[in-house]
């Protein structure tokens, strides 16, 4: 086979060399080292042959199909200079795919510690809830900052570059968020002797505000009168949430095994409480009144408080984004915003239940322990009513309180006319 011509490639010169169907190869006037190789199949392919120190470089790009004209003069060019600093290109790629074989990249440094995430999960040591937020977090915002780096040869200023795009790019809350994980995934590796440096234990996250958003008496009857237009299940799931202050996650996965009736007592397991202690909640009787309902409607078997049969998980899950029934009813309520510090959030009925009784006079040792702020050993479940007296009565004052008591709420609400339903409800 020998060299027919030499032209300057363009797109449409090299699809005429190629339907000629010929096993034969070309050269570039513009680049001569580069040339284009065409076989009776049609196809052509883009190779470099050089000579250095007296021996003969070939190197190939791949098909003319997968890259330009001027990405194969680019890449001979480069190459070319290589070969003047006296560098073999093969030799030097060979290297590179060496060491991304070799490499250790944020993401298989994620690998491990959720591998150890798991593990301690099955200790009781950490909740399920936490690795899928890590993972959410992972996927969604810290990976894209390391790339394919390997973590073993960051820099100091590798990590300051890192955090100044981080805190570029995020809102301060998710760039905290961030900031936090990779402290502690680079924590633990350092701990594990993955790599020698943490250089992000010395990182600064944003100064933020502490969020103070409750409701309002007249909010609350809004929230109560955008909830008559749902169905019941997530009625009550705002009125669990309302009734004992728990977490949002708490409450969608509740058990019915968590429950005591007799008791009156919500077990919420050490899995799923985000202490990592178990927490015992006394039910008022607003809270029971739901709960015995909604017991004497269930289905036999079921496992859930509020199922959903179509939820991966078997309970409701509710992410409160577009379409999302909180947005429906923050929405009707006239309590959704675009401003994020304005607009109501489901963990803000925990605040609110927490503000409620700090109004009332309940000491705040006794508002931690019903929100589960504090550790609380629970040794056996026929036990867990020692000590709540005081809880159950803190509790009690969200009932009993004549501002804040859900039937007198409901009350408020039969009273008005379809019209006033209306205007409260901003015209909705």
């Amino acid at each position: 086979m020998t060299k027919k011509e030499r032209f300057k490639f363009t797109k449409t010169l090299i699809k005429q060399l190629r339907e000629r169907r010929e096993n034969t190869y070309y050269g570039d006037t513009e680049v001569p080292p580069l040339h284009l190789k065409t076989n009776t199949n049609g196809n052509g392919y883009f190779y470099l042959i050089k000579r250095v120190q007296g021996k003969k470089v070939f190197v190939s790009y791949g098909s003319s199909d997968e890259m330009t004209v001027e990405q194969a003069r680019k890449a001979a060019l480069d190459d070319i200079e290589l070969m003047r600093q006296g560098i073999n290109p093969n030799e030097e790629k060979a290297a590179i795919r060496e060491r991304r074989l070799n490499s250790f990249t944020y993401a298989d440094l994620f690998a491990a510690y959720k591998a150890d995430f798991q593990v301690r999960i099955k200790a009781g040591e950490r909740r399920p809830k936490s690795l899928e937020d890590a993972q959410s977090l992972f996927k969604l915002h810290t990976k894209p900052f390391f790339k394919n780096k390997d973590v073993r040869d960051l820099t100091n200023d590798d990590a300051r570059k890192i955090i100044s795009d981080l805190k570029t790019a995020k809102s301060p809350a998710i760039s905290n968020k961030c900031l936090t994980q990779i402290k502690s995934i680079f924590n633990y590796a350092k701990k594990e002797g993955l790599i020698s440096d943490n250089h992000f234990a010395v990182a600064k996250k944003f100064a933020e505000q502490p969020r103070e958003r409750v409701l309002t008496q007249e909010e609350e009857i809004r929230l109560l009168a955008a909830l008559d237009e749902e169905p019941q299940i997530y009625k009550d799931i705002v009125l669990i949430a309302l009734l004992t202050g728990q977490r949002k996650s708490c409450v969608l996965s509740l058990r019915w095994e968590e429950i005591d009736p007799q008791q009156r007592i919500w077990t919420i397991p050490a899995s799923k409480a985000k202490s990592k202690k178990g927490l015992v909640v006394p039910l008022i009787p607003a809270a029971m009144e739901i709960l015995n309902r909604r017991s004497q409607e269930a289905e036999q078997g079921e496992v859930f408080v509020f199922p959903n049969k179509r939820s991966k998980l078997g309970h409701v899950v509710e992410k409160t984004g577009q379409g999302s029934f909180w947005r429906r009813v923050t929405k009707r309520a006239g309590l959704y915003s675009d401003d994020k510090a304005q607009r109501l959030t489901f963990h803000d009925l925990r605040r609110s239940t927490a503000t409620r009784m700090a109004r009332a006079g309940i000491e705040l040792a006794i508002i931690q322990k019903a929100l589960g702020h504090s550790s609380i050993a629970i040794t056996q479940r026929t036990y867990a009513h020692h000590d709540l007296t005081q809880v159950r009565a803190g509790l009690e004052h969200i009932r009993n309180e004549p501002q804040t008591a859900v039937e007198l709420l409901k009350e408020q609400l039969k009273a008005l006319t379809p019209e006033q339903r209306k205007e409260l409800l901003g015209g909705l």
